[in-house]
């Protein structure tokens, strides 16, 4: 029995404790520890201060243009501009030849319209803007405004005689002379030769 009263076992009944082996802390590496950047950790909390996880700026992407269409009314072509042609250039009317008279003297008389041929022809109301022929006739056989010759519409050549002393004549190739009368003009024809009472012309074309 113990000092307290309790019973006691006997001896080697109870093991002894034996004593708690000491644990060595192992050691600890020096790559082990993380340095923590200064004002990071608050040691007297217990608080760790965290870095928010940066997050990358990310563009938003435009979504490419959609093509516009212009729909056409229906029924209705698509109207397509029409360049305009330059008008082609006028094509010139072709000069019909031309008549001449050839004079005793060798002289031209170039007939480009209406003449009047006489010693000393005037115009008259049938004929305002008449060329004006005067020729030489050492006989006097030619009236003062004897005869005209007119270029007609067709380019054609017409002697009229305009009621002359001596009258007028055409003698055509390979054709008798005639006369022509006042009021019923003749045709002339190329290389025919006319008469002025006794003064004599003859007719060319080109």
């Amino acid at each position: 029995m113990t000092d307290d009263g309790f019973l006691a076992p006997p001896p080697g009944l109870v093991p002894t404790p034996r004593k708690a082996e000491e644990v060595k802390p192992e050691p600890v590496a020096e790559d082990d520890f993380i340095s923590l950047p200064p004002g990071l950790a608050d040691f007297d909390s217990g608080t760790f201060k965290v870095e928010p996880p940066r997050r990358e700026r990310v563009e938003r992407e435009e979504p490419p243009a959609e093509p516009v269409f212009f729909p056409t009314p229906m029924g209705l072509p698509p109207v397509i501009p029409v360049q305009e042609e330059a008008p082609a250039p006028p094509v010139g009317r072709r000069s019909a030849p031309a008549w001449r008279l050839a004079l005793p003297d060798g002289s031209f008389q170039l007939l480009e319209r209406t003449t009047l041929i006489g010693r000393d022809p005037s115009a008259s109301g049938e004929w305002p803007d008449a060329v004006l022929l005067a020729v030489t006739d050492a006989a006097k056989s030619v009236s003062k405004t004897h005869a005209a010759l007119e270029v007609d519409a067709s380019g054609g050549l017409v002697l009229h005689d305009l009621n002359s002393t001596n009258g007028s004549y055409i003698a055509q190739p390979d054709a008798e002379e005639i006369e022509v009368e006042p009021g019923a003009p003749q045709a002339v024809q190329p290389g025919a030769q006319l008469g002025f009472g006794e003064y004599t012309v003859t007719v060319q074309r080109d």
